[in-house]
């Protein structure tokens, strides 16, 4: 709310679609806000460490492939739309690299406080009432929130609500919020600013590709105006990683 009514019209920025640069950092970068003041609350009123909401040790190995992951996924979308003749990518303009760069900073705030808030502090707050409640409730509200962005479709709420049950999997199996994180950070970046494609329907000026769906091909194989989570891709990616992640984390304690 301080991003789109104060620090845009004080710049004088105009934040319609598709959002420059400034537009963009002054929409994600007052997430450091939100997750300030919940991480105050922590610490000061309810007197536990902030470490507590997931941010523990082994930052560097879970960044590091939360990031490779990430970027993967993306990819993987691209790649199967391309092949499958429903999108087009073009050239790519290396120029546009520094802006990319700095906008990976916003996204890194606004991604990792959505993690801390849903991921951390709400699944722990849920999980009075077991695991299958903290991961099915804070879905239900992560992806109500997202859905109200406008253009959304039955495959983007499933989709939405499948990305958060699939980021609460991994961080229950790791025990921190690391890798959620990263992965949560270069799925956005990666594919609004890398790819040029919308990112829960905001698309954004400042990219080094340009995703374009070639005319009648179907929505819900290339994300549409919605992005990437309006693909059956990452329906398919996000269940199946979900899965991978709760089996193998009840193998390896069996």
């Amino acid at each position: 709310m301080l991003g789109q009514f104060v620090f845009l019209p004080l710049l004088m920025v105009d934040d319609t679609p598709p959002q420059s640069m400034i537009a963009q950092l002054g929409l994600t970068v007052p997430f450091l806000g939100w997750a300030l003041a919940l991480l105050a609350w922590v610490k000061f009123k309810e007197k536990r460490s902030i470490r507590s909401v997931g941010l523990t040790a082994g930052a560097f190995r879970g960044l590091l492939v939360g990031s490779l992951v990430g970027f993967g996924m993306t990819a993987i979308v691209v790649a199967v739309n391309l092949i499958a003749g429903t999108a087009t990518l073009g050239s790519f303009s290396w120029g546009a690299l520094g802006g990319v760069l700095i906008v990976l900073v916003g996204f890194a705030i606004q991604s990792s406080t959505e993690e801390i808030v849903f991921r951390g502090y709400l699944s722990q707050a849920l999980a009075r009432w077991g695991a299958p409640a903290a991961f099915l409730l804070q879905a239900v509200v992560f992806s109500a929130l997202h859905s109200s962005n406008g253009g959304a479709t039955v495959v983007t709420v499933l989709n939405l609500f499948l990305f958060a049950t699939f980021l609460a999997a991994w961080t229950y199996v790791t025990g921190n919020l690391w890798a959620a994180c990263a992965w949560h950070t270069v799925w956005n970046w990666a594919q609004g600013n890398i790819w040029g494609a919308a990112v829960s329907n905001n698309p954004f000026a400042t990219r080094m590709a340009h995703y374009s769906t070639v005319d009648g091909s179907p929505s819900w194989l290339t994300g549409g105006g919605f992005g990437f989570e309006g693909s059956v891709v990452a329906t398919v990616m996000f269940a199946a990683a979900t899965v991978y992640l709760l089996v193998r984390h009840r193998r390896a304690r069996s």
